[in-house]
């Protein structure tokens, strides 16, 4: 599958999101279109698949567990996570950040993975216990996914330059600060 999303990102590149197809795709990575379709579903889904979310949210997880403060957890799983792909996948991750903000059917499922990002860490931070009600737990998620967003856009703006761990970190200051 990561073979599949790199020869798409050089075709989407080089000739932009909508003049490519899945068939293209394909053809390129050298499997057939129902391997991709098969895998992917959608040309979005090429872009945006990744398998970071199941490890962040164990981490998270466990963090919570141990009673972990839910903004220093998140932040702690957030940097944890990134050590295990960031260092691999950086160049990747910024390709794929790229096109998504650049590519408004990219952008608009993006919003729907943020939407399931959110309900997803609202139910994790209720079986923790570590918010008092369902609007806590909405609250919390939605805030710490803004969060997450705000320092990726930082992140972007910057082309890369600063670290995404770095981005992170700011942001979770200014979060404290704020608040």
């Amino acid at each position: 599958m990561l073979e599949v999303q790199r020869v798409a990102l050089d075709a989407f590149e080089a000739r932009g999101f909508e003049r490519v197809s899945i068939e293209e795709i394909a053809r390129a990575a050298g499997v057939g279109p129902a391997t991709v379709y098969r895998h992917f579903g959608t040309k979005e889904r090429i872009v945006l698949w990744d398998d970071y979310d199941p490890e962040l949210f164990a981490r998270l997880a466990t963090k919570l567990d141990a009673g972990r403060d839910v903004a220093a957890a998140t932040l702690e799983a957030l940097t944890e996570a990134l050590a295990t792909f960031y260092r691999t996948d950086r160049e990747l991750i910024l390709r794929r950040t790229r096109l998504t903000k650049a590519t408004p059917s990219l952008t608009q499922a993006t919003a729907a993975d943020l939407v399931a990002m959110r309900q997803a860490l609202a139910e994790l931070l209720k079986r923790s216990r570590r918010v008092k009600d369902e609007l806590e737990a909405r609250v919390a998620a939605g805030t710490l996914v803004a969060v997450l967003e705000g320092a990726i856009e930082y992140w972007l703006a910057q082309d890369g330059r600063t670290p995404l761990e770095r981005c992170l970190k700011m942001a979770f200051a200014r979060l404290e600060r704020v608040f």
